[in-house]
């Protein structure tokens, strides 16, 4: 569902991870391109000749470039990324007439670069499309945001079921599902809404919620994590426990 960190949250578990020297891919593909925003641009741009034309997954996979060369190195030497391009849009479309179109990503992207990185994150569009269809086949673990809010809490019943769906009709198997509370608010219908996430779904919901916090966005604006722009804040505490009890869940399935 939009609106529920989904960026946000790829944004700082990649940092996060990278900061404790696990070499991690981003691979955008959102044509929003919030991520690559985030990852690649700089805060402020004063000229067009500052501005960078970045290739991406559809000069790699319509146009044969080499796929080292849609790889965008960061400051952080740990992290690179695939970004997002307008591209994107071309290239779901010709992965309809694609065989076994559901595999393209996986098959010639996280196959040939599989050794080159520990961890690989696709950062996901809100609207079910092919790119997410390729995202999950190509996965070992699934992610996904949860807000606590009235609209997250209704959608998420949907959400599950078509993704689980999904994975059956594929014949595939992830390590792990897991679901994060995100935006949690002091009041009594989002304490409510988390407590039936923990009961509702023990097995797959994190002990860990994002709280909503005006710090999460200055954070962005400085193109950091909650815990680097601020590390004594409750948020950093949050982000802190969640990569801890992901990263658990993850080591635990291998």
């Amino acid at each position: 569902k939009g609106g529920v960190l989904k960026s946000t949250l790829s944004y700082s578990l990649t940092r996060l991870l990278a900061l404790h020297g696990i070499k991690v891919l981003i691979v955008g593909l959102d044509i929003q391109g919030t991520v690559t925003d985030l990852t690649l641009n700089p805060i402020a741009i004063e000229s067009l000749e500052e501005v960078t034309i970045h290739k991406g997954l559809a000069d790699a996979l319509l146009n044969s470039v080499p796929l080292e060369d849609i790889i965008c190195h960061t400051a952080l030497p740990t992290l690179d990324i695939i970004p997002e391009t307008p591209g994107l849009g071309l290239l779901e479309k010709h992965i309809r007439d694609t065989k076994r179109r559901e595999f393209l990503l996986k098959e010639r992207v996280v196959e040939r670069l599989r050794n080159d990185y520990q961890v690989i994150i696709f950062d996901n569009s809100p609207n079910w499309n092919l790119l997410i269809e390729n995202a999950l086949t190509a996965a070992n673990v699934v992610i996904s945001p949860i807000g606590c809010d009235l609209g997250s809490y209704q959608a998420l019943s949907t959400n599950l079921s078509t993704t689980l769906d999904f994975q059956r009709d594929m014949h595939i198997k992830w390590d792990n599902v897991i679901l994060i509370p995100t935006l949690l608010e002091k009041n009594k219908l989002s304490s409510q809404i988390y407590g039936a996430y923990l009961n509702q779904h023990p097995d797959l919901v994190t002990h860990t919620a994002i709280r909503r916090a005006v710090r999460g966005q200055e954070a962005l604006t400085m193109r950091q994590s909650a815990p680097e722009y601020d590390p004594t804040s409750d948020l950093a505490r949050d982000y802190y426990d969640l990569v801890k009890d992901v990263w658990t869940r993850i080591l635990k399935a291998e």
